[in-house]
């Protein structure tokens, strides 16, 4: 199981990460007097500031008993962490060799990196590396020097990251695991577990792990459910730990899952953890309390493949490609239709009541995209344009979503004739694959957009300031758009669901992002970056991007939309779909 963790900036123990040699130092002085293993402070104390790069004392990592689980609901024992070879110096120049093969614990920092977005399939593109580390016996914690290098950072999308250490301030330290199961805090069967790790072949096991997985299969072969409380995979994971992770029960147990092998292979620093703003826009529940996404969901949604021999993040991408008439519309870009699978997301976002009438209220006094932009837009890649758009919180209209599509098949004319005519695609129940990734975000374009985020943006700086100023206007009466019994026009609105899915996936890189983007000059942009998830991502966010232009859909006509589909996979009508009275023609 891969997992992604992340280890808040600052907490009641002080700084997770602290850089080192610049505005930080009096901090470090402070946590070193406070308690810092004495060889790491000897070791720090040894190292020279370096004009091309930075150190990061990192001592996020404590052992479960000690400090508890982390905010994804990670507990990682001391006995998991402390795991070392017998021939263990403390020197790293030696130790980074004998760490090499080390099946789990510490040592296995050694071939962690700090990586942009987790993208850690080849250390050559790296940041850096982990220059030490050590067990602080007596603080029950993991401790560790990180090198940033600042021309890997220019080359690999870094610069923000690079920026906020020198202007010393403390990131959120985020670290990739691979464990080869969990076990649940509630419900797992000690006496058989504690039987299983008993079992343990030395020679033939890299560790007890090993044959609790034996035990754990064997077992679910002969019964179905093995183990109760282990859990391979995310999807094995019972209901304490797939929806109540993090929760105190009523008799004051803490839900959380245990990892007793875990081999560490990424340490990034970020300043808004990819998890906790995920949680921030998909589980915030009522009353604005926010729950916590395990890590392996984290992970899941950064997209690590576990099947893959190098752990890196597999996103796949079906290229769209301009094509000559609406024949090949069907088989390039939007290829096969395929049923939503609602089970995929989970979207727990409950709106307060001003929420839900604020969302309508501000998308019918927004203005449309210009039509040049639009235009260049779907002369672009299409993973470009609509990754970058959703990567800066912004969210088409049905409308602009059809005009970007329609300009990228070659077809401008159609684009311009339905305008005029005012159709848009109606609404559907499918859903079409589009692939889109934060690696496609594309800095050219985001500058071009970056004047219309004030007006477009769903961030929270923006977005509330909107609702002031029309919250003063009078809500007009909004005319809905007719839509062709067109089979184009039905599988754009499958892709157009696909898309708003892919705009909740995004969301959590914006901040980043923006950090790439803000210069010297743009202060209110890097006062985003560096802002708060909560101060950015408002209940009024979450609400707007999951239901903002959700009227502007086309009125389809049932009866003759029956008939343009007959050779296509029939679909349950949406119930937001109205019937319309009258039917242009094409």
């Amino acid at each position: 199981m891969l997992k992604v963790s992340t280890f808040q900036a600052e907490t009641e123990f002080g700084p997770s990460a602290i850089p080192l040699f610049g505005a930080a130092e009096n901090v470090f002085e402070k946590v070193a007097a406070h308690g810092l293993l004495p060889d790491v402070v000897r070791y720090i104390e040894g190292l020279k500031p370096q004009k091309g790069s930075q150190y990061v004392l990192v001592n996020a990592m404590g052992a479960s008993e000690f400090f508890g689980s982390n905010i994804n609901g990670d507990a990682f024992p001391e006995a998991s962490l402390i795991h070392s070879p017998d021939n263990w110096t403390g020197n790293p120049v030696l130790d980074k060799i004998r760490a090499k093969d080390w099946p789990y614990g510490f040592p296995t920092f050694y071939g962690a990196h700090p990586y942009a977005h987790h993208r850690n399939k080849d250390a050559s593109r790296a940041f850096g590396e982990v220059e030490l580390a050590v067990w602080h016996p007596k603080m029950k914690r993991v401790e560790l020097v990180t090198r940033v290098d600042q021309d890997k950072c220019e080359k690999f999308g870094g610069v923000a990251v690079w920026d906020k250490l020198h202007m010393g301030q403390f990131p959120d330290v985020s670290m990739g695991t691979k464990v080869p199961y969990d076990t649940c805090s509630i419900c797992l069967d000690w006496d058989t577990y504690r039987k299983a790790q008993a079992t343990f072949r030395p020679g033939v096991d890299k560790h007890p792990g090993d044959a609790v997985l034996r035990w754990h299969k064997a077992k679910r072969q002969k019964d179905g459910k093995g183990i109760r409380g282990v859990s391979i995979t995310r999807k094995d994971y019972c209901d304490h730990a797939s929806k109540m992770m993090n929760r105190i029960l009523p008799d004051g147990r803490k839900v959380f899952v245990y990892n007793d092998y875990p081999k560490f292979f990424d340490i990034s620093f970020v300043f808004i953890g990819a998890d906790r703003t995920a949680k921030t826009m998909l589980k915030i529940a009522g009353g604005g309390r926010v729950y916590s996404l395990p890590s392996a969901e984290v992970a899941e949604k950064l997209g690590y493949d576990e099947s893959a021999e190098v752990l890196e993040p597999a996103f796949v991408m079906e290229k769209a490609a301009s094509v000559p008439d609406e024949d090949l519309l069907k088989t390039s870009f939007l290829g096969k239709l395929a049923k939503n699978k609602s089970g995929e997301m989970t979207k727990d976002v409950v709106p307060s009541q001003f929420t839900g009438k604020a969302v309508p209220l501000l998308t019918r006094s927004e203005r449309d995209l210009p039509k040049a932009l639009l235009d260049l837009m779907g002369s672009m890649p299409l993973e470009k344009s609509l990754s970058t758009t959703s990567g800066l919180g912004m969210v088409l209209r049905p409308r602009e979503f059809q005009r970007i599509i329609l300009i990228s098949i070659g077809k401008p004319r159609m684009a311009d004739r339905y305008e005029d005519e005012d159709v848009v695609f109606p609404k559907c129940d499918d859903s079409l694959d589009l692939g889109l990734s934060s690696e496609d975000f594309h800095l050219p374009l985001a500058r071009l957009l970056l004047p219309l985020l004030a007006e477009r943006s769903a961030l929270g700086p923006h977005i509330e300031k909107r609702v002031l100023v029309a919250s003063g206007k009078k809500p007009e009466e909004q005319s809905r758009s007719s839509s062709h019994p067109s089979d184009v026009l039905h599988k754009m609105s499958a892709a157009y669901n696909s898309y708003r899915s892919s705009v909740m996936e995004l969301i959590p890189n914006t901040q980043n992002f923006l950090g790439e983007l803000a210069g010297p000059n743009n202060s209110d942009l890097y006062k985003i970056a560096s802002a708060s998830a909560s101060d950015v991502f408002t209940s009024l966010s979450a609400a707007y991007i999951r239901n903002a232009f959700l009227d502007e859909f086309g009125q389809a006509a049932e009866t003759k939309l029956s008939q343009a589909f007959a050779n296509v996979e029939r679909v349950t009508p949406s119930r937001n779909t109205s019937r319309a009275t009258t039917q242009r023609r094409m």
